[in-house]
């Protein structure tokens, strides 16, 4: 499978970050802001993180379009899959005749330097032949799977998932970029997380400094 099928969530409870950031470590710390920080409900438009309320309603939206593309990608690839013709098995050198051990045994590294006996050259020269050809049938093998694919519609489905994955990537990163000013607005962050693979950040220790500021502003602290 392509490697863009793999944009898939693999957190667990605890998400590897810089200076001691995890995702434990932010809800742990969300357990601490004092009652008069979390905010009643209120309509979207009036709250304090409405606009983050609206980048999550569109991330929200981008997740599933993202995942319908995905299953499109896996759809078409299984697809494909049956089509391929069945893959000519990797070329093995095979081992050296004995005839040839006792021409080796029998001469010295300046006889052999100076002059490869015939026997030798030979079977150097088959090995060759065979590697060649079988790497001919590899490339023949790799040509008619990317006809296939090109075919059945992969690079169109892998394009398509590509430019949904980018969409929820520029959704996430406004997401990090906004200020959140109530607890909820903190939530649509982790919710973020949830939604994009972690290890494709660019800066992922910058996603949890942006939810630790938001925190440390929800406490009272100075930032």
């Amino acid at each position: 499978m392509p490697k863009i099928f793999q944009a898939e969530n693999n957190f667990g409870d605890t998400v590897p970050a810089k200076n001691g950031f995890s995702r434990r470590s932010v809800l742990g710390a969300l357990a601490t802001l004092p009652v008069a920080s979390l905010p009643g409900l209120a309509e979207t438009a009036e709250h304090p993180d409405a606009d983050l309320f609206w980048l999550d309603k569109e991330m929200e939206e981008a997740d599933v379009q993202r995942n319908l593309a995905a299953k499109a990608c896996r759809r078409i690839g299984k697809k494909c899959e049956k089509l391929y013709p069945p893959a000519p098995p990797q070329w093995e050198q095979p081992a050296m005749p004995d005839y040839l051990h006792k021409i080796i045994a029998n001469s010295t590294i300046h006889d052999l330097k100076r002059k490869t006996p015939e026997p030798l050259l030979a079977w150097q020269k088959a090995l060759d032949e065979q590697r060649a050809a079988n790497k001919a049938l590899q490339e023949a093998y790799l040509d008619k799977v990317d006809e296939i694919n090109r075919e059945s519609g992969v690079d169109a489905a892998e394009e398509a998932l590509s430019a949904r994955v980018d969409e929820l990537y520029k959704i996430g990163d406004r997401i990090f970029a906004t200020p959140a000013n109530t607890l909820e607005g903190i939530l649509v962050k982790l919710r973020a997380v949830d939604m994009m693979d972690f290890a494709s950040f660019a800066d992922e220790n910058a996603v949890f400094l942006s939810i630790s500021a938001d925190i440390r502003r929800l406490a009272g602290e100075a930032t």
